[in-house]
């Protein structure tokens, strides 16, 4: 069963809930095995120079690295089962670290070599993960078990007793400065109640329940830091979050999907329309939809470089990843990878 097909039956079981059926008490994981419009071969090349985008392609198991001028997939990485979630350690030595959203961990990768560094057992079904802003733990959540696990990056194993959540977590944010975690929970029934759980980062006390409109789809980070926006897929609409007081501050129309991306100086969000094949630009200050364009089938979790100039965004069901020029908003290029490619990283040392 496809990503697409399988975020269709979800959201079709999210209504069927709200009209009085009973939702599972667990969603079970994704099943299988993100151009130039030409992949390039493989080249003998592993040192990166400059910027590197790494893409986890969900049906073949393996990662896309795209490099070069002009950027290209350059080589092929087995990833291990359904990667899906990606970050990269910010300290040395850098690490890329894949969520195996269809197994029971991580993969580990020198993003620099391109050599395989390991894999960790944390739960079944990891979707999402970041590592910590001294590098010394990654924190990954599974949707299945509930639960957040800590890896200890240096001894690569787990550490302690998993945190266990009351709710469903889908997607894990740390702050700029590190001391929070933001992770985006996702309620049953009709939805009502799914919030942003603020958490301190080494305690995993919770400081506070942002709640956010119902079956929130990702959130992203904006504005250096200080805004905090989240997608809510059944009532069409980004919610807005002032990082310092905790409290909402807007919310805007907007069509919504498998990913959002903000940019990190402007109020400007880029939401993935994914069941329109669309990607809807919005002003979070003014309410008004920028732009609406097409780059591909079921667009999912994009990445900004490090400037934000520039968003790369993953097409499922185009098997490519689109570049978009943030200044213009016009597709600059599309970048052919492999099968169902669903988040990307990008990594520039």
């Amino acid at each position: 069963m496809s990503v697409r097909v399988w975020n269709a039956l979800l959201l079709a079981m999210a209504v069927l809930v709200a009209a009085g059926c009973t939702e599972p008490k667990a969603e079970e994981p994704h099943s299988g095995t993100r151009s130039s419009e030409q992949a390039a071969p493989n080249t003998g090349s592993s040192i990166a120079t400059k910027r590197r985008v790494f893409v986890s392609n969900y049906k073949t198991d393996t990662l896309s690295v795209v490099e070069g001028q002009p950027e290209m997939e350059a080589k092929v990485l087995p990833a291990g089962a359904s990667p899906h979630g990606l970050d990269i350690r910010p300290t040395e030595p850098r690490l890329l670290a894949v969520a195996n959203s269809t197994d029971f961990g991580v993969t580990l990768f020198d993003p620099d070599t391109l050599e395989k560094k390991g894999a960790i057992e944390t739960s079944r079904g990891p979707q999402d993960l970041v590592f910590s802003k001294d590098g010394k733990r990654l924190l990954v959540i599974s949707p299945l078990e509930w639960t957040l696990h800590t890896i200890d990056v240096d001894e690569m194993k787990v550490v302690g007793e998993p945190f266990k959540f009351k709710n469903k977590p889908r997607r894990i944010l740390l702050s700029p400065d590190g001391k929070k975690l933001y992770v985006l929970m996702v309620v049953g029934g009709d939805g009502t109640g799914a919030n942003v759980t603020v958490m301190d980062s080494e305690s995993f006390e919770i400081e506070k329940e942002v709640e956010v409109g119902r079956h929130p789809q990702d959130m992203a980070l904006g504005n250096n830091g200080k805004t905090l926006v989240t997608a809510s897929f059944d009532d069409s609409m980004l919610s807005v979050i002032d990082t310092d007081t905790l409290e909402t501050t807007g919310r805007v129309p907007a069509g919504t999907g498998m990913g959002l991306a903000v940019h990190q100086s402007k109020p400007i969000a880029y939401s993935m329309v994914s069941f329109d094949d669309e990607i809807q630009v919005v002003d979070l200050e003014s309410g008004k939809t920028l732009k609406t364009f097409s780059g591909g089938s079921w667009p999912t979790y994009p990445s900004f470089d490090k400037s934000g100039r520039y968003l790369y965004i993953p097409h499922e069901e185009s098997a490519n990843v689109v570049k978009l020029d943030t200044e213009t908003n016009e597709i600059v290029a599309k970048i052919a990878v492999g099968d169902e490619p669903i988040e990307v990283v990008v990594y520039e040392p």
